[in-house]
């Protein structure tokens, strides 16, 4: 079996990054004839150290001219970074776009009718998440403040003031760290977090995330998949594989919540009362009656409250709810399709299947296959 020199072009003080590493290297450990190059003693290396290297494979963050230089040398590369004008097609990187849609639906479902979102460090591909979560509230006929600068976000409270109506403001923090110094402002300018300021940051970095009050929620990306799928995308250009057709994009994961968006920003208490339930209790074969006669209202009443308050029926909440569970269950567990429908409140496989595939638009299967890093 060929033996294949690979070089990780990183930088692993970002926690991304390191993650990243960790897919590729689970990867290379599954296929047992890769060595990491490390002239340094850890397989971390920058562009300049690899100028007479004679290795078979690079992932990094390159650019399209980077890619190029090394495909001169008979040297496959692929990018992992998603802040480049122009992502090389052989790159595999988060799905900003999905990552935007996610914040806006995760935000209006709690109930929150005002936004913001920060504009620090969006360049590149990452913009498509600035762009989506303006176009996902406006597609619902909500505005969205943007905080361009520090200095804005420093300004939050007279900011805000801007906006129309009441109720907190949810807060898209397009990285951790710039998250942490929306909090940050909010303490300062007397804000509560989350009654007043709603805070989501986008990469779930522990560090940055739980070192400071009150903690932050925020999207986790899935590094470890984007480093897994640029493996096999490497793996297939040593061999002589073409290039993908266009850059390969990996959903987030889920969004892990902290005590900065711990809230439902419901005044109606019926529809309060209903949420609740339904967090609950979905795991249960909850009916929709079940979930009026909790909320003290009939059920007609109820549905309208919903649709008026949320855009989203008490079904259709029920089943977002559901399928919620089921995913975190799938990648976290080896429970049976069975079983594992049943947990979630649903009576059949089939009526589970069909739900899932409506909400995610895949089959339960294919969902676990996809996040467990099987081939």
């Amino acid at each position: 079996m060929k033996r294949f020199e690979i070089a990780l072009a990183m930088d692993y003080a970002n926690p991304f990054v390191r993650a990243v590493a960790e897919g590729v290297a689970r990867y290379g450990f599954q296929q047992g004839n890769w060595r990491f190059y490390a002239p340094h003693g850890a397989p971390e290396v920058s562009l300049a150290d690899l100028k007479k290297w004679k290795g078979d494979g690079v992932i990094g963050m390159l650019d399209q001219p980077a890619v190029s230089a090394l495909r001169k040398r008979g040297i496959a590369a692929v990018n992992i970074f998603g802040r480049f004008a122009e992502l090389p097609r052989s790159s595999v990187v988060v799905d900003n776009h999905e990552i935007g849609r996610m914040a806006a639906e995760f935000f209006i479902g709690k109930g929150i009718r005002r936004f913001a979102i920060t504009g620090r460090k969006v360049f590149g591909d990452a913009t498509l998440k600035y762009e989506a979560f303006i176009s996902a509230l406006s597609e619902k006929g909500f505005q969205c403040l943007e905080l361009k600068s520090r200095q804005a976000i420093q300004n939050i409270a007279e900011q805000i003031a801007l906006l129309e109506g009441d109720g907190p403001v949810g807060v898209l923090a397009t990285e951790d760290p710039v998250g942490r110094i929306v909090i940050d402002a909010c303490v300062d300018a007397g804000l509560r977090v989350p009654e007043d300021v709603s805070v989501l940051g986008v990469n779930n970095g522990r560090f940055a995330c739980e070192m400071l009050h009150p903690q932050m929620s925020s999207i986790e990306l899935g590094a470890a998949r984007v480093g897994w799928q640029a493996a096999q995308m490497l793996e297939q250009l040593m061999k002589g594989g073409d290039d993908p057709a266009e850059p390969i994009r990996i959903s987030p994961e889920k969004i892990v919540e902290r005590h900065s968006t711990d809230l439902t920003a419901v005044t109606d208490q019926a529809v309060a009362e209903a949420l609740k339930f339904i967090r609950e209790n979905a795991h249960n074969p909850i009916l929709v009656d079940d979930v009026a006669r909790a909320a003290h209202a009939g059920r007609r009443t109820l549905e309208n409250r919903f649709r008026s308050l949320l855009q989203i029926s008490v079904h259709d909440s029920i089943r977002r709810e559901r399928i919620q569970r089921a995913c975190r269950l799938l990648k976290e567990t080896d429970m049976l399709i069975e079983d594992l429908s049943e947990a979630c409140g649903y009576t059949t496989r089939e009526r589970f299947n069909q739900a899932f595939k409506r909400e995610t638009a895949t089959t339960p299967s294919a969902y676990r296959k996809k996040y467990r890093f099987t081939d």
